[in-house]
């Protein structure tokens, strides 16, 4: 890559990340779009990682819209599509979900996706594909049974290793329901996080006009942080980042102060504290103020290596520099778990080219003998 083409990378992103503020600087936009921003790639890259309406905002905000040329058409029909979106159907959607469960006694968590979204500064900033509630395992047949009665129709059972139940309702064909009662299928478990620990940690939540349930900021902020970089979803959405300088900006501007030393406490008694560091270091790009020393990230090393490729500027953009080996080993916290996770790499590596050498008709390698 020429020089040219790494400036033009890096400003690209750059107008990425000013994208996900919660209060865009207008001039940050305008020395993006001045050092060349290639506008169209920014545009793929803002729509695959569900932030195309942050950036269409932060370009209107500069008086920047023009630079968009004949992507402009395409990025405001979407913001326009995701803001009547939140606005006509969402407080339907969760009212569809939530009040049948709360009208029987039961108390489901709203997290993720319309939780946040309700800390974002505008609607249809925050789109999303699905709501997520999280109940207890115990309260989950009978939850399921009230949405049957309320209209939902079950699409993927919680079995097979998943930890939730995915639902369907007529009236919103835009939004599936999942019923959580778990964060973690057994195969891509990363972390200790307790799905009814965090249950039993609620608060009282209004969501697009509904009451319910939230999980406090501090457990928000480790949750949202482990969800973006669990192995199958390695912080390939910036909307995650997003997030994160929203619940905190949000909270700041109503003078509620996040404990930072209970975050560190919680992500390392789920054992993630690696995880929650690398996303608030990726966050503070989107302007969260969070403080700097205190989750310290490994430095030296393979594992050094892959943090300062991943907290680089151009992350959004070049995602695919680092293996899923890579990526899962810089952030597994516990050397134990990362010793095994090296042991399963160089066995599946060895039976990889086992199995290349004899689809190509090769004779196996045969050890030499120690001299």
């Amino acid at each position: 890559m020429s020089d040219d083409a790494g400036s033009v990378t890096e400003q690209t992103a750059t107008l990425l990340w000013e994208a996900c503020r919660r209060d865009p600087d207008p001039a940050g936009v305008r020395r993006a779009l001045a050092g060349e921003a290639d506008t169209g790639w920014a545009v793929r890259a803002a729509s695959d990682q569900r932030i195309g309406a942050l950036l269409w905002r932060a370009l209107s905000a500069a008086g920047s819209l023009d630079a968009l040329g004949p992507d402009r058409a395409t990025l405001g029909d979407m913001a326009d599509a995701f803001k009547m979106e939140a606005v006509l159907l969402l407080p339907r959607a969760i009212a569809l979900a939530v009040l049948p469960l709360t009208e029987v006694g039961l108390e489901p968590v709203v997290f993720k996706g319309p939780a946040v979204a309700t800390r974002y500064p505008e609607p249809g900033l925050r789109p999303m594909d699905d709501i997520d509630l999280l109940l207890p395992l115990a309260h989950h047949q009978q939850a399921l049974e009230t949405l049957g009665r309320a209209g939902w129709q079950v699409t993927r059972p919680g079995a097979g290793g998943h930890y939730d139940t995915v639902l369907s309702h007529r009236e919103i064909p835009s939004f599936l329901l999942e019923v959580h009662y778990g964060l973690e299928g057994t195969s891509e478990r990363a972390t200790a996080l307790d799905s009814d620990r965090l249950w039993a940690r609620r608060q009282p939540l209004e969501c697009a006009g509904t009451k319910a349930f939230g999980l406090p900021p501090v457990e928000e902020i480790v949750v949202l942080a482990a969800h973006a970089g669990k192995p199958h979803h390695r912080f390939v959405r910036l909307v995650w980042m997003a997030d994160l300088a929203m619940i905190v900006g949000h909270a700041e501007m109503h003078d509620i102060a996040i404990d930072w030393d209970r975050v560190l406490y919680v992500a390392r008694a789920a054992r993630c504290a690696t995880v929650v560091g690398a996303a608030l270091a990726m966050a503070r790009r989107a302007g969260l103020d969070a403080p700097v020393g205190l989750f310290p990230l490994p430095t030296r090393g393979h594992r050094g290596d892959s943090i300062r490729r991943l907290l680089s500027v151009t992350w959004p953009l070049s995602q695919l520099d680092l293996t899923d080996y890579q990526f899962n080993y810089a952030l597994t916290d516990g050397r134990a778990r990362r010793a095994g996770m090296l042991l399963r790499h160089l066995v599946l590596g060895h039976g990889l080219r086992h199995r290349a050498r004899r689809v190509a008709g090769l004779p196996p390698r045969v050890p030499s003998r120690p001299k």
